[in-house]
């Protein structure tokens, strides 16, 4: 299960160089319960629990927020960003003497209002004086998953709620090069949750299908049927990637609810300039219709990611994003939006990440950060594993 306290924001392909969550790794708490009979218990049952605990501090040039960047909103102020536990039994080994694998994961993480789920814990996120509560908690995933290596090159089927599969960043921290945010991350879906099914074609090819409840939904009349999919193509070099995803669904703004349909087509391309540089660029567009007093409400997002090995402990990263919020549906504020951003990945053990980061934000034509054009932030955060 993963549990994370993030916190509050206004309302996935992976940087090669970020690290990612390796199940087989044992941290703290596994290390720790080796030998012992809650140990033993959860390694006869190749069940593995590990999680991390990620907090930032944030200096601004606004006074009390910086809205509507995100995730550490919060002018001048420390916040516990997440606070992440997974409980994950993983599938079975997927040679293909192995006729099915089966495994479960669990995933709870807490998130702010903005980024919450209809019909799922939603009513937290509410203080008792009518406010947001800043912290809150989110099971962010929890699914079911299975494996059949003789349909195809190989099949996995993911039946549960989990991340949505599109874009350069994620929900999970430790995928991401920054402390904050892209606009376009932020300001598309983060979860699905359905059925979804990958099938390896041959060496380089993979297609996606899947049919899901809507866009961060969970069991609430808010849901309606939509489909997500896409393909991805990944020669065995590694040299090279691209991935089209798409979400169809009504695409249309449930007014009686209040709940937003988009509809989503996103391509992000990965290519390694050297051993040591790697290349990043998206580019998203998503539309909506029927919304009150816009009618149809489109936006665009093109993001370019730059990563440079250093060392093995330190990694550069910069992150160009132009975001056009063509009605102001999306952010509140209509127009384009560009936002640079340094920083540098420092790994000094296995189970420690810091990340300072410098980003300048301006609006072309609007003032959407405390009556100003742009807002300057230079951050910090830290991410430890356990």
């Amino acid at each position: 299960m993963n549990l994370t306290v993030v916190s509050p924001l206004p309302p996935p392909p992976v940087v090669p160089t970020q690290p990612s969550p390796v199940t087989s790794d044992r941290w703290f708490v596994m290390r720790e319960a080796q030998g012992t009979w809650a140990g033993v218990l959860l390694d006869d049952n190749k069940v593995s629990v590990s999680g991390w605990t990620e907090g930032a501090f944030t200096a601004s040039s606004a006074r009390r927020d910086q809205l509507p960047m995100g995730f550490n909103y919060r002018a001048n102020d420390f916040l516990l960003q997440q606070n992440w536990v997974r409980v994950e039994r993983a599938v079975d080994d997927k040679r293909p003497s192995r006729p099915v694998g089966s495994g479960w994961t669990p995933s709870c993480p807490g998130r702010t209002t903005g980024s919450r789920s209809p019909g799922l814990l939603d009513r937290q996120l509410t203080a008792t004086d009518g406010g947001p509560n800043r912290y809150g908690i989110d099971p962010v995933q929890f699914y079911g998953e299975a494996y059949l290596p003789h349909v195809g090159r190989g099949l996995d089927v993911k039946a549960g709620r989990f991340f949505c599969q599109f874009g350069v960043e994620s929900i999970d921290t430790t995928l991401n090069p920054f402390v904050s945010r892209s606009y376009t991350f932020i300001y598309n879906p983060f979860t699905h949750t359905g059925l979804l099914t990958t099938l390896k074609l041959d060496d380089a090819w993979s297609v996606q299908n899947g049919l899901v409840a809507g866009s961060d939904v969970f069991l609430d009349p808010a849901a309606n049927p939509t489909y997500f999919g896409g393909v991805k193509w990944a020669p065995p070099d590694g040299r090279a990637s691209a991935l089209l995803e798409v979400i169809l669904g009504s695409g249309r703004y449930d007014q009686g609810r209040n709940f937003h349909n988009p509809e989503i087509l996103d391509l992000v391309l990965t290519r390694k300039l050297s051993d040591r540089l790697t290349w990043q660029p998206e580019g998203l567009y998503g539309f909506t219709t029927h919304v009150p007093d816009t009618g149809f409400a489109d936006w665009f997002g093109a993001v370019n990611y730059l990563s440079y090995r250093l060392a093995p402990e330190w990694t550069g990263n910069a992150r160009l994003e132009f975001f056009d919020d063509c009605q102001g549906q999306r952010t509140g504020f209509r127009g384009l939006y560009t936002a640079a951003t340094a920083g540098v990945t420092y790994k000094p053990r296995p189970y420690l990440l810091v990340r300072p980061e410098l980003r300048y934000d301006t609006h072309a034509n609007a003032r959407p950060f405390e009556d100003r054009h742009g807002v300057f932030t230079a951050a910090v955060d830290f991410v430890a594993r356990w």
